[in-house]
């Protein structure tokens, strides 16, 4: 059973995404339900890959406080929110720079740029709120 959280992430995307979330992207899916504290808050999620035009079967958490990517090693790279200096979707490509390093991910293009507007708004609510 997954968080209400989650769920409701879930349901916030297109149904092509909630689809490969829910299938090839599922064993990042249960990593994260089961060790995501129960005090940080899931806002959005996308399937994602460790690389443009690469295999769908990582994801991108955004909740509360950072920005998580998650592969099926297991391996996960977080950050805070208000440590991000860029989050941009490109041409199927989602950049993020914080704590001085530079991460290409792939993320498909049309949701990109939408994932991208939640990521930045979440960016802004963060350094306002001084989490």
């Amino acid at each position: 059973m997954l968080r209400p959280d989650i769920s409701k992430a879930i349901s916030l995307v297109p149904p092509n995404i909630s689809e490969q979330i829910e299938t090839s992207c599922t064993s990042c899916l249960e990593l994260v339900n089961a060790h995501l504290p129960a005090d940080e808050t899931v806002v959005n999620i996308s399937s994602a890959s460790p690389q443009k035009d690469g295999q769908i079967n990582s994801l991108l958490v955004l909740t509360d406080r950072r920005l998580i990517f998650v592969a099926p090693a297991p391996q996960a790279l977080g950050w805070r929110l208000t440590t991000i200096t860029k989050a941009q979707s490109y041409i199927g490509y989602f950049f993020v720079n914080a704590n001085g390093g530079e991460y290409s991910l792939g993320l498909q293009d049309e949701w990109g740029s939408v994932f991208e507007g939640y990521v930045k708004q979440a960016i802004a609510l963060a350094v306002l709120a001084d989490r």
